[in-house]
């Protein structure tokens, strides 16, 4: 049944909701991979191989010539103006076989597709779609249950006005995906609903079932979720390994699942408490501590520095730092003493400062977002739920919070 279902991967949005970063979110590097990697390797893993992406400028060369056994055609979406057009814009190459749509950056547990695959062995339903339940508010779309029967969805109904508490989560099989394209065409909103509008009208015309989903998810929306992601990482995909053209003294201390990648150095005094990914060619400086993390390709993590479930990108730069629950996205420089706050004197949840307003992250510990190029100069101190534009940079012993926009 796996090998009679296409997959649509819509891959081409724009990403609005991803600044301050300016790396398009496919394309961020996890473990030495761009995202979208992941989701096709894990594809590929399961026994899917009719795959169909939506593209945009950023991922289209990469996706266009990557290399698997999967069958991957690709389409660019031109707009890049939502899930409606993605699908749409899909549909030129998209076969009359069963159809399953997820998002590319998506994290799912591989069970997901294995319990589809029972499901739709079972079920006479026209489409199946896959919800989580959330005991807090996710600015997504949620199912209308009467009895138990799915009768609509509701995107982004505000804390306190959900329909229920299962989440709809972007991975829908159809069985005759010709049959939704063409309510999808038909369908109008003036909101950014499209997709979810014409998804109610085709519960209400046919036969739709849900699949309860009980194992770990995350979606990439707004840049703080990469520190869940993170951590779902190196809960579920990291392996032990240690390059053998990694130099590490003998007076390290590693302990737990740690990836060590090619020409990394570990340098005197320095603990590493797994699980924790390293990436190639990064040094780790003497005396530092790290802790929950990854840490890609071409970092410095200088004398003393710890960092504790966090995010750092590639060519980061740290200089005794304390770096706390927080995303660097990529060629990162906090000079020395230079320290990310993570816990607010009250203990409350940690809120975000976006560009387009604050965002409640539902954590208490938080540090900060960081785009790419950012330069702080020495003994800065970066409070909980600051984001800092790509380039932007700091005097020495400054307090920096809220929203800092790029240079």
């Amino acid at each position: 049944m796996i090998n009679q279902t296409t997959v649509l991967i819509l891959a081409g949005g724009a990403c609005h909701r991803f600044a301050p970063l300016v790396t398009d979110k496919t394309m961020l590097q996890v473990m030495g991979k761009p995202l979208i990697q992941h989701t096709l390797e894990a594809l590929e893993r399961v026994g899917f191989s009719d795959i169909v992406i939506t593209t945009n400028q950023h991922n289209h060369d990469f996706l266009t010539n990557f290399s698997s056994n999967l069958h991957i055609q690709t389409i660019s979406q031109k707009k890049s103006s939502g899930m409606a057009d993605a699908v749409l814009t899909a549909r030129k190459i998209i076969k009359h076989q069963p159809l399953l749509i997820i998002n590319a950056t998506d994290f799912f547990a591989d069970k997901i597709f294995i319990n589809l695959m029972k499901q739709i062995k079972l079920t006479k339903a026209e489409a199946i779609l896959t919800a989580k339940e959330q005991t807090e508010y996710f600015d997504g779309g949620y199912l209308q249950i009467e009895g138990d029967h799915l009768i609509g969805i509701i995107e982004k109904p505000g804390p306190g006005k959900r329909p229920s508490d299962l989440v709809n989560l972007v991975f829908h099989w159809f069985k005759k995906p010709s049959d939704f394209i063409e309510t999808l065409t038909s369908t109008q909103s003036t909101g950014d609903d499209v997709y979810e509008q014409a998804l109610s009208a085709f519960i209400k015309q046919n036969i739709v079932s849900y699949l309860p989903y009980e194992g770990d998810w995350q979606a990439v929306k707004y840049p703080h979720m990469i520190h869940q992601l993170t951590q779902l990482f190196l809960n579920s995909k990291l392996q032990t390994e240690t390059s053998s053209s990694a130099r590490i003294h003998p007076t390290a201390t590693i302990e737990g699942p740690v990836f060590i990648d090619k020409h990394v150095v570990i340098e005197a005094g320095a603990v590493i408490k797994g699980p924790v990914y390293i990436g190639e060619n990064t040094i780790i400086g003497n005396h530092t501590l790290i802790r929950n993390s990854i840490i890609e390709s071409d970092c410095i993590v200088g004398f003393g520095s710890e960092i504790a479930r966090s995010y750092i990108g590639p060519g980061c730069k740290l200089h005794h730092n304390f770096i706390g629950d927080s995303v660097l996205e990529k060629d990162v420089n906090p000079s020395y003493g230079t320290c990310f706050a993570n816990l607010r004197l009250d203990n409350q949840p940690i809120s975000i400062s976006y560009p387009q307003g604050k965002v409640q992250t539902n954590l208490n510990k938080f540090g900060a977002v960081v785009a790419s190029q950012v330069f702080l100069g020495v003994n800065c101190s970066v409070m909980p739920g600051t984001t800092i534009g790509c380039q932007a940079q700091a005097y020495p012993g400054q307090i920096i919070k809220g929203y800092i926009s790029s240079k």
